[in-house]
């Protein structure tokens, strides 16, 4: 993982935060969490991060952790693993359940490829993964205010839908398919025009981002103050603008997650796919 990276991954900031104080956040670990196969007795979280799903699971199960960030390991209350997704520790068919959640968005071309292939490796029967839906990755980026680079402060750079989910792993099935989380309206104005507007606006990145280009990381006090220029013409035609642009490009509402289950293909029994 390169430096700039790191620093972002291994911020305490990140994983401090008690995310099951998040209602959203609860909601999927619960909705993951019912999920779970009944003869599921083993199962590895990939990306576990600071064990807000591990630490959720009942006694019943034997669960381990593993996350590339030693920060966020210091927060999982089960036994935890510091490793690579791209090369997992494991022997083949090692658990009943391997899951992966809020991971795989983040992964570049090369490893996300060798990622699929360990999640596979390493699963005896399922694999449940959970990914932002459909989720428009240009409406989220950001600038630097050091080196004007555009990038995602949350360093997504894969986007899935249900029919991506359908054919995302070779040895494994989709079985069953969720929307879940709450209902987000999600813009659809020219991307051209929403650029514009951003560079003109000049917020700038929240105090987590961390610029994968310069390192650039703004200081708490940074990132609460709004920095667009205030008044004058620009501001008033923006203002006029902002009520024909969602009736030329409507919004839609879609829920914040998918969350998705996938059966081995030769398990056998009464798994039949996603069609």
């Amino acid at each position: 993982m390169a430096g700039f990276e790191r620093k972002y991954y291994d911020q305490a900031e990140l994983w401090k935060k008690d995310l099951l104080s998040i209602p959203a956040v609860r909601e999927r670990i619960i909705s993951t969490i019912e999920l779970i196969p009944s003869d599921v007795l083993t199962i590895l979280d990939v990306g576990c991060g600071n064990g807000a799903f591990l630490n959720s699971l009942p006694d019943r199960y034997q669960a381990v952790g593993l996350d590339s960030s030693q920060e966020a390991l210091k927060y999982v209350k089960t036994k935890a693993i510091h490793g690579d997704i791209a090369a997992l520790p494991f022997e083949s068919a090692s658990f009943d359940l391997v899951t992966c959640l809020e991971v795989l968005e983040h992964l570049p071309s090369g490893v996300f490829e060798k990622a699929l292939s360990e999640l596979q490796r390493v699963s005896k029967k399922y694999i449940i993964i959970s990914v932002p839906n459909d989720e428009d990755l240009d409406f989220g980026l950001v600038i630097c205010p050091a080196c004007h680079c555009w990038y995602n402060p949350h360093r997504h750079v894969r986007r899935f839908n249900s029919q991506k989910l359908k054919t995302l792993f070779e040895q494994f099935v989709l079985y069953e398919l969720k929307e879940i989380g709450p209902l987000e309206l999600r813009p659809r104005y020219n991307r051209f025009l929403y650029a514009a507007y951003r560079l003109w606006r000049n917020a700038p990145p929240q105090s987590t981002a961390v610029c994968p280009q310069c390192g650039y990381q703004p200081t708490m006090g940074e990132s609460s103050v709004f920095t667009a220029k205030s008044g004058g013409l620009v501001s008033y035609a923006l203002r006029l603008l902002k009520p024909f642009a969602k009736i030329i490009w409507r919004p839609q509402w879609r829920r914040r997650w998918l969350l998705a289950l996938y059966v081995r293909k030769d398990l056998g029994g009464n798994h039949e796919p996603i069609r």
